[in-house]
């Protein structure tokens, strides 16, 4: 995720102090408020917490079962990890999320006078809520204790439990997007992350010493030359990313995406030779220290059906941006090419 500050139109920045100067101007201050300082195009906001309120009080006491034989219910969401974000660029808004969800349950079995015969309680994990899976949830069902006398009561919550969970998830996801579409923003949160604006920062030295490496692994459906002329093709980025770029299928050529936001160099190109495509880049953005680059290495291998394993390898990266850069490959180039051309992350 659902989770960097990318790829938007930026506005001019006023002139930058030299190198070491510390000036004011190199930072857009933070801001209690979350407000796109300067009209920045591109901003991030955390919903995670709003989303951990929302699910916790959809999975709490709901109901299983008909209470005539047996009775069971969910009680609480015990875990959520993960993250969801919204992204907003040029006046739309997009959320991002992928959670992990563990749920308490209890359940009872009656004797023939109605009284409890056996009880029994357990978790309903939820490995993957995302996107591309929130129509179609897998989940476990586990009992605290497994016994044959409990075994009904599992078997219960994993037909009635399972449809509960999913009703609960759709409903979630549902109010998550109409929330976003309506424009509202989540509460302020007593702890809220630390949130930086496209435009509007440059590494400090310090930060600059202290990199990192971005890692991120899809699989497309078309095979590795596709992939890779569109990667190179400046009428295909513009409109995956829905903003200006230039491209290069030259090595040594420059590149620039999202109007601006990046910038770079075509460090080593290898169209496909039956077996795979390369593309190295020198790339950075435009707010980094104009003396610092990363690497960006993709890689497109064709597999057994024909399709494509594009992985993403990114070194260089700004200790502090890398969170964000990883999110942004994900948000703002490589899921809107899984629309376009189809496919699926299948891990980083």
């Amino acid at each position: 995720t659902k989770h960097t500050r990318l790829w938007t139109r930026e506005q001019q920045p006023p002139p930058m102090a030299k190198l070491g100067e510390g000036d004011d101007r190199w930072i857009v201050k933070e801001r209690e408020d979350g407000r796109n300082v300067n009209n920045w195009h591109w901003s991030e906001t955390s919903y995670t917490e709003w989303a951990r309120e929302k699910l916790g009080a959809r999975f709490e006491g709901v109901a299983i079962g008909d209470g005539t034989r047996s009775a069971g219910k969910l009680l609480s969401l015990e875990t959520m990890k993960g993250d969801v974000t919204v992204q907003s660029r040029k006046q739309k808004r997009f959320p991002l999320y992928e959670l992990e969800l563990t749920i308490r349950w209890e359940g009872q079995l009656f004797d023939a006078s109605g009284g409890t015969a056996v009880e029994a309680k357990g978790r309903i994990k939820v490995p993957d809520l995302s996107e591309e899976t929130y129509d179609d949830l897998e989940m476990t069902v586990l009992c605290d204790e497994e016994t044959d006398a409990k075994r009904p009561l599992k078997e219960l919550v994993r037909k009635e439990g399972g449809k509960a969970v999913r009703a609960a998830c759709l409903a979630f996801v549902e109010e998550l997007k109409e929330t976003v579409m309506k424009g509202h923003e989540p509460p302020p949160q007593k702890a809220p992350p630390r949130e930086r604006f496209n435009a509007g920062y440059v590494a400090a030295s310090a930060e600059t010493a202290k990199t990192g490496a971005v890692k991120v692994v899809y699989s497309y459906n078309p095979p590795p030359h596709v992939l890779y002329e569109t990667l190179l093709d400046t009428q295909r980025i513009r409109g995956i990313t829905a903003s200006d770029a230039s491209m290069s299928t030259e090595v040594g050529g420059k590149l620039m995406m999202f109007s601006g936001a990046v910038e770079g160099e075509n460090a080593e190109l290898k169209p496909f030779d039956g077996e795979r495509a390369v593309i190295k880049w020198k790339w950075r953005f435009s707010t980094w220290q104009p003396s610092h680059w990363s690497t960006v290495l993709i890689t497109m291998v064709k597999q057994d059906d024909g399709s494509t394993k594009l992985t993403l390898e990114q070194t260089g990266v700004p200790e502090d941006e890398r969170e964000r850069t990883e999110r942004g490959w994900k948000g703002m180039l490589f899921e809107p090419m899984n629309a376009m051309l189809g496919g699926r992350v299948i891990g980083a």
